[in-house]
C-alpha cells in the first residue's frame, strides 16, 4: 500500500495515493509525505529514484534487518530507525524498521505493514505543519517510537524490583530462568539503543553544524535543534536504563547463584562435622567387632561401659571442639 499526503503553500492537505506525486511536481511551493506500507517492488524503486534516493540507501530500506544509520546525500538524508511493531509483556518487543528519506520539500518513510508511529502522526492535528518541515516530522516519528520503548523499559522496572524482592527472600529457579530471559532481551534493546544514540547525535550534530540544512521556509532551525536535542536525550535515556537494568538482571543471577552455592557449603559442612564425629566412633566400634578370640579386653567385666563411655567422651570432646572454632 502507498498512501501520500500533499500539502499546499496555503497548508490545504490532500491525501490520495501515487497520484499527488505528479502534483507535488507541478507545485514547487507544496510538501509530500509520501509512505510504503510494504515490500518494495521494481516500480516502488524507480519511484523513489526519481526523487534522488540512492540506490545502495533503497536497498538498505529493503532489508529485513540492519543496524539503524544516518546517511547524508546531495538531494536528501537517509535514516534507518529500529522502531516497533508490537509489544508484549515481559520486554517481548517485535521490531520494525523504518526507512526516511528527507528532502527539502518531502519525506517519504518505508516500512512492511502497518507502522504505529507513523500512523500516529498521519492522522495528527498539526499535519500540514509538520509536512511543511520534513526533518522535523521525520524526528517526531522516530521521537514517538522512542516514547513507547521509554514506557515498557519505565514499566519494567517494577517488575524487577520485584524480582529483586522474591529473589533476597526465596529465590527459585524459575525465577532465575525469568531473569536470564529478562537479561537476554535487554541485551537486544541495549545494542538497539546504542545504535539510535549515535544515530540521534549525529542527526543533532549536523544540524548545530548546518542550520539551514532541509529546513524550510516555515522554520527557523531553532525548533528543529530543540526536536533532535529531546530525541538524543531520548535515545540516550534509554540506553543508559537498558544498560543498568542488564546489569542489574546479571547482579540478581550472581546473587542468586552465590546465596545458593553458600547454602550447599553450609550443608556440606555440617555433613563433613557429623562425618568427623562419627570416624574415630566407627573406628572404636570396627576394632571391637573383630572376630579374634584372644582381644585382652573382651572379657573385662566392665569393658562395654568402659567403650561407650570413651566413645561418648569423644563425641562430646568434637562437639566442644567445632563449637569453639565456631564451625557451626
Amino acid at each position: 500500500m502507498i498512501r501520500t499526503l500533499l500539502v499546499s503553500i496555503n497548508q490545504v492537505v490532500q491525501e490520495g495515493s501515487q497520484e499527488l506525486v505528479e502534483k507535488w511536481r507541478e507545485q514547487p511551493d507544496s510538501f509530500l509525505w509520501l509512505d510504503f506500507q510494504k515490500t518494495l517492488d521494481e516500480q516502488d524503486v524507480e519511484l523513489l529514484s526519481s526523487f534522488g534516493c540512492h540506490e545502495l540507501a533503497i536497498k538498505d530500506a529493503m532489508r529485513k534487518r540492519h543496524p539503524a544509520k544516518v546517511e547524508y546525500f546531495d538531494d536528501n538524508t537517509f535514516v534507518l530507525f529500529r522502531g516497533i511493531n508490537s509489544i508484549e509483556d515481559k520486554l517481548t518487543l517485535t521490531p520494525q524498521q523504518i526507512g526516511f528519506f528527507i528532502g527539502e520539500r518531502f519525506l517519504i518513510t518505508i516500512h512492511s505493514g502497518r507502522s504505529i508511529s507513523v500512523d500516529h502522526y498521519w492522522t495528527e492535528n498539526r499535519i500540514p505543519e509538520l509536512v511543511c518541515n520534513p526533518m522535523t516530522l521525520a524526528s517526531n516519528v522516530m521521537h514517538y517510537a522512542c516514547g513507547r520503548y521509554l514506557e515498557v523499559v519505565l514499566d519494567f522496572e517494577e517488575q524487577l524490583a520485584e524480582a529483586e524482592d522474591t529473589m533476597m527472600s526465596h529465590g527459585s529457579d524459575e525465577l532465575m530462568k525469568e531473569l536470564v530471559a529478562y537479561r537476554s532481551q535487554l541485551r537486544k534493546l541495549k545494542r538497539v539503543f546504542s545504535y539510535h544514540e549515535k544515530l540521534s547525535g549525529v542527526l543533532l550534530e549536523r544540524q548545530l553544524e548546518k542550520e539551514s540544512e532541509f529546513v524550510s521556509a516555515t522554520d527557523d532551525g531553532e525548533h528543529l535543534k530543540h526536536t533532535l536535542r529531546d530525541l538524543f536525550d531520548r535515545c540516550e535515556r534509554l540506553h543508559s536504563l537498558s544498560g543498568m537494568y542488564y546489569e542489574i538482571c546479571g547482579d540478581l543471577i550472581d546473587g542468586y547463584l552465590s546465596i545458593t552455592s553458600h547454602q550447599l557449603n553450609n550443608t556440606m559442612k555440617i555433613l563433613t562435622i557429623i562425618t568427623a564425629i562419627f570416624v574415630p566412633l566407627s573406628f572404636l566400634a570396627g576394632l571391637y567387632g573383630m572376630n579374634f578370640e584372644h582381644i585382652p579386653e573382651l572379657h573385662y567385666r566392665y569393658g562395654y561401659y568402659v567403650l561407650l563411655g570413651t566413645m561418648g567422651t569423644i563425641a562430646a570432646a568434637m562437639v566442644y571442639f567445632f563449637k569453639r572454632y565456631r564451625w557451626f
